[in-house]
């Protein structure tokens, strides 16, 4: 069942935050862009740790995979210029131990029309490994969420989760200390070193398209801690 709030949270839900980022570097095509964190650097405690799912702790390490993307139009008009919008966020990343290694898949998503207000839904978890593959300048996802029971969805359903991510030259990033991420009713704290790479992005996340050349990045995440709490 989708989760609905009045329009006005549209505005909000753009108005994301990003606090208390220290000790970043980057190109100088990067700055210009801004850093984009990793999504998706957290398992599940409503999956194979127990609990209603509401909480989140994961330290991840490895390749890392994350893509926003924003299209105009009411959802359910497919020729634009509805006046509302979509808004997605998704990441992945290895993390686990050597002897047991992990994937982790984190999405948001939101939808708006002018007429009857937002949906929030998204999902996080753990995913198999083998869903995920490459590295450095391909970057490919493949899973089925419907069935996972490490996997858990909060306003909306499971289902085809597919991107693929081609590095594209335009920036680097090297970000150290702590970033946080505020949507409405979704609240992510990381702390930790990465490095990515621009790339660009397509695919679909349960029926909601990821249009080609969408801004993402392909990286790697060094004992990045970070709790997920809705």
């Amino acid at each position: 069942m989708y989760l609905r709030v009045p329009a006005v949270c549209a505005a909000l839900a753009l108005g994301y935050s990003f606090a208390g980022c220290k000790d970043s570097t980057a190109t100088p095509a990067a700055s210009a862009n801004g850093p984009r964190p990793s999504f998706a650097t957290a398992s599940d405690t409503g999956g194979g740790g127990g609990g209603p799912g509401n909480q989140s702790h994961f330290v991840a390490n490895g390749n890392s995979g994350s893509v926003n993307w924003f299209v105009s139009g009411s959802p359910s008009d497919s020729g634009g210029g509805g006046g509302g919008f979509v808004f997605g966020s998704l990441g992945v990343s290895r993390g686990g131990s050597t002897n047991s290694p992990q994937t982790f898949l984190s999405y948001f998503i939101e939808q708006c029309d002018p007429f009857v207000g937002c949906t929030f839904f998204g999902g996080n978890g753990l995913i198999p490994n083998g869903d995920l593959s490459g590295g450095g300048q391909q970057l490919r996802l493949a899973t089925n969420t419907t069935g996972n029971p490490n996997f858990f969805t909060f306003g909306g359903p499971s289902g085809l989760v597919t991107v693929n991510w081609s590095a594209n030259g335009a920036f680097q990033v090297r970000s150290s200390g702590t970033t946080e991420l505020i949507f409405p009713g979704f609240r992510q704290h990381s702390t930790g070193v990465s490095t990515s790479a621009s790339a660009n992005a397509v695919g679909s996340v349960v029926g909601v398209v990821v249009p080609p050349g969408s801004p993402g990045n392909i990286g790697t995440n060094q004992n990045v801690i970070i709790d997920i709490s809705r």
